[in-house]
C-alpha cells in the first residue's frame, strides 16, 4: 500500500526542509517540499485525479502563512475553491493575529501550528489527520480560535 503524500509549503527553504524531514523520518508518509503557493499550485495540478468525483493525491498540507507573491491564506481560499475541502491543510506561522486566525478557520484548517514548531505537534497533526479525526480537528481548531478572539480582545 503507497504511503499519503503530504506537502510542505514554506517559503523559507530551511525551515520548509525541517518540516518535511520531521515527517520523513516518521517513515509514514510521502512528502513533497515546496517554497511557494506557485509551486504548490503547480503540485496540486500534477497530482489531481480523475477516479470518481476528482480529487487529489495530496491528502494534507503544512502551509506556511507570511510568503511572497501570493501567501498562504490566499494558497488556502485557492486550495478550497478548486479542490475543495478534502485536502487537510495545517496552516504554519510565526505571526498570530485575529485576522489571519478568522481567514485560517474560515478555510477549515485542521490545526494552527505557530512556529517554531515542534516536531510532536507536526507528527500529531498528520496521524490525527490519517486516522479519521479531520472532522473533531477543523472543531478543536476553531475553538481555540474562539478563545484567541478573547486574547486579542483584552489585548487592544
Amino acid at each position: 500500500m503507497s504511503k499519503p503524500i503530504i506537502m510542505v509549503v514554506d517559503d523559507e527553504i530551511d525551515v520548509a526542509n525541517a518540516i518535511a524531514n520531521t515527517l520523513k523520518d516518521a517513515n509514514l508518509y510521502e512528502v513533497i517540499t515546496v517554497y511557494s503557493a506557485k509551486e504548490a499550485l503547480d503540485q496540486l495540478g500534477k497530482h489531481k485525479t480523475f477516479l470518481g468525483l476528482g480529487g487529489n493525491k495530496i491528502k494534507l498540507i503544512f502551509l506556511d502563512i507570511k510568503m511572497p507573491g501570493m501567501d498562504g491564506l490566499q494558497l488556502l481560499d485557492n486550495i478550497r475553491k478548486n479542490y475543495g475541502e478534502d485536502i487537510g491543510v495545517a496552516m504554519l506561522t510565526a505571526w498570530e493575529d485575529e485576522e489571519k486566525w478568522d481567514k485560517a478557520t474560515s478555510g477549515f484548517v485542521i490545526n494552527y501550528i505557530k512556529k517554531p514548531f515542534k516536531s510532536e505537534d507536526l507528527l500529531a497533526t498528520a496521524k490525527n489527520f490519517f486516522e479519521g479525526r479531520e472532522a473533531r480537528m477543523v472543531l478543536d481548531t476553531f475553538e481555540k480560535h474562539i478563545e484567541k478572539q478573547e486574547e486579542f480582545r483584552k489585548k487592544q
